[in-house]
C-alpha cells in the first residue's frame, strides 16, 4: 500500500491468487467509486438515505422536483445543473415540508460570494431562466438540519425559500 497524499491509500501493485496487478493512481480512485454513486436524474425524484454520497445530474426539458429523505446523521447529497432549466425551475425540498434547510448561496459573477443566508428553508431552487449549467448545491445532515452550500454562476441563479 502507498500514500499519495494524506487522504489516497492505493495498492500500488499486488499479487492476487498468484496473478500479478497492477494500476494507476486515476485507475484506482476511478475502481473507489460505486456505480451507484451518480445518476442523471429526468423526472421527479423522491430520494432514499441508502443514496447517501450521490451526485444528481439535473437534465430534462421539463424540470422536476427532487424530495431529500429524513434527516439523518452523516447524509451527503450533490445535484449539478446538466441542462439549464428554461421551462420551469429545478427544485429540492425537504420532506414533510420541514423548514431544516440552512446555509448560503455563493455567486461566481458578483464576486462578492455569500448573497443569501438562511436558517430554515424548505427548498432549494435553481431558478428557470437564471441557473445555467455547472450551477451545484452539496447537502449535509447533522441528524436534525440539512446544511446547503450552494454555487451559482449568476445571484438569481438559485434560491432557498420556505
Amino acid at each position: 500500500y502507498r500514500c499519495n497524499d494524506d487522504l489516497h491509500w492505493y495498492v500500488a501493485a499486488a499479487n492476487l491468487t498468484g496473478v500479478a496487478t497492477s494500476a494507476t493512481q486515476l485507475q484506482l480512485d476511478q475502481a473507489a467509486i460505486p456505480a451507484s454513486g451518480a445518476e442523471v436524474v429526468v423526472a421527479t425524484n423522491v430520494i432514499a438515505a441508502t443514496e447517501s454520497g450521490k451526485t444528481f445530474f439535473l437534465n430534462a426539458a421539463a424540470e422536476f422536483v427532487s424530495t431529500l429523505p429524513a434527516p439523518a446523521l452523516g447524509l451527503k447529497f450533490k445535484f449539478i445543473v446538466t441542462a439549464a432549466p428554461a421551462s420551469a425551475s429545478y427544485t429540492i425540498a425537504t420532506n414533510a415540508a420541514a423548514e431544516i434547510i440552512i446555509g448560503q448561496v455563493f455567486v461566481a459573477a458578483d464576486g462578492v460570494g455569500d448573497v443569501e443566508n438562511t436558517a430554515g428553508g424548505t427548498t432549494v431552487t435553481f431558478v428557470d431562466g437564471q441557473a445555467v449549467a455547472g450551477d451545484t448545491v452539496e447537502f449535509d445532515c447533522d441528524g436534525t438540519n440539512w446544511y446547503a452550500k450552494c454555487y451559482a454562476a449568476v445571484a438569481a441563479g438559485i434560491t432557498i425559500t420556505g
